[in-house]
């Protein structure tokens, strides 16, 4: 395997300053900070002090699903978030609403063209692309096919998620071909960030075909 890994890096669903402490020590361009109800739902009081914590360089991604948009911009501004990332039925005059703010929308891939979503959203700066999954919004660490993918990020900045890890990274990358790759799930341990998992993996992501 000649593949050698040209894209930004986002570890999502960080819970805890201690979460911040860790990802401040690696080559991280994203972290996601989940407002959604979820198992990493934090309150935008605890995403504000995990901010002051966050290396300089690192941009903050806040996670948004079935909410409304005043309380989007609330939270938005309150925090003072880099990306605002939409995981629900939001359609793409939603997406125009948020000025001066980048706005990534997510498409949940089971078995058709991501690009016939896509076209739908002409305010979206950006697109997730996550494993579609009956009862979650995202997050739920499994992968979808590729393939389906692979001519979206010739058109879209586009960010992969699901259930990437260190086995299928490299393959998931070169079929795609993403803007950023989206980790969480595999760089915990018992549902907690793992200082050593999020190493070896940053270590194989950007030394192992160097």
């Amino acid at each position: 395997m000649n593949t050698k890994i040209n894209a930004e890096i986002k570890i999502c669903g960080l819970k805890t300053v201690d979460d911040v402490y860790k990802i401040n020590d690696f080559p991280i361009d994203y972290v996601g900070f989940v407002f959604a109800e979820s198992k990493r739902k934090i309150s935008k009081e605890t995403a504000v002090e995990m901010k002051k914590a966050l290396r300089d360089d690192i941009k903050v991604v806040g996670v948004f699903a079935d909410m409304r948009f005043s309380e989007v911009r609330e939270i938005s501004d309150y925090v003072d978030l880099d990306v605002i990332q939409l995981h629900s039925d939001e359609n793409d005059s939603f997406c125009g609403k948020f000025k001066n703010k980048i706005v990534w929308k997510s498409i949940s891939v089971c078995e058709e063209n991501p690009e016939i979503i896509a076209e739908k959203y002409t305010n979206a700066d950006g697109f997730i692309l996550d494993a579609y999954t009956k009862d979650l919004r995202g997050g739920s660490g499994k992968i979808f096919k590729w393939k389906l993918a692979e001519n979206f990020s010739k058109k879209y900045f586009t960010v992969l998620a699901g259930g990437l890890c260190e086995e299928n990274i490299f393959a998931a990358y070169e079929e795609v071909k993403p803007n950023v790759l989206d980790l969480s799930s595999s760089v915990e341990t018992n549902g907690i960030k793992d200082y050593n998992k999020i190493k070896n993996l940053m270590r194989r992501i950007k030394n192992e075909y160097k």
